[in-house]
């Protein structure tokens, strides 16, 4: 039921990090997959191609509709299908909200809330039904975090944005659901967590006690890929190591 032999996965963000742990699940699933970054993704590429599945990588900003438009483009002319698309792709900058300008705003809004809308609506042009979309979202798009008004926003959108694509497209055949994760070990969150005492306090929230590892948000990715996830569609599901949960 998890298999995803013979499918196509594009994932956003992908050259390292979170992103680059979900295109390796997806592969390991069985998944042909598009690497898709600002970042060179030739090293992603590589690891992909290690595990017997072929592997592209295509340069794309998700803030400019052009290169997602070539994006997609590109990801047609190689495998002729998109089955899978991962809106993983996003930055982040904590920031007093007093302090917050304009443009910093804006930039925040247009990769981690434009990008996913504008690669989910190149996308399902070419998504036949059974096709899959999993945006990558937050907790803090669930619960608001001091000094992230700006990020709290945007992943507050892709979780809304999530369940209107799920209403619209759901007649089709094509699921659209949301991943909220925690604290997980990026290169985003490595340079904020290198303080030890900041480390202890965030794991302190964390009933699972550790945080989590890329590969914690591969495998949801790949449930919510595969024929098991079949009847789900408009969900958020919350990978966190219970932080929310414990938080009441």
């Amino acid at each position: 039921m998890f298999s995803l032999k013979g499918r196509v996965a594009v994932v956003t963000g992908s050259s390292r990090g979170m992103g680059e742990g979900i295109a390796i699940e997806l592969a390991k699933a069985g998944a042909d997959v598009v690497v898709s970054d600002i970042i060179p993704g030739e090293n992603t590429v590589k690891k992909i191609k290690s595990l017997k599945r072929d592997a592209v990588y295509i340069r794309s900003d998700v803030s400019d509709e052009k290169e997602v438009i070539n994006l997609i483009n590109k990801t047609m002319e190689k495998f002729g299908k998109i089955d899978i698309l991962v809106n993983n792709a996003g930055i982040y900058k904590a920031s007093p909200t007093a302090n917050v300008s304009g443009e910093e705003w804006e930039k925040m809004i247009h990769v981690d809330l434009r990008g996913v809308f504008l690669c989910s609506r190149e996308a399902l042009k070419y998504m036949k039904r059974g096709g899959s979309i999993i945006n990558i979202s937050s907790i803090a798009g669930i619960s608001g975090f001091s000094n992230s008004a700006a990020y709290c926003a945007a992943k507050g959108g892709v979780r809304a944005l999530t369940k209107s694509l799920a209403v619209e497209f759901g007649k089709k055949g094509i699921r659209v659901n949301s991943i909220h994760p925690g604290v997980i070990n990026t290169p985003m969150t490595r340079d904020l967590l290198k303080n030890k005492k900041m480390l202890k306090e965030q794991i302190a929230k964390i009933p699972l006690n550790r945080i989590g590892e890329p590969a914690d948000i591969g495998g949801p990715v790949v449930f919510l890929a595969s024929d098991a996830s079949s009847y789900i569609t408009g969900e958020e599901l919350v990978v966190d190591g219970g932080w929310i949960f414990a938080a009441g």
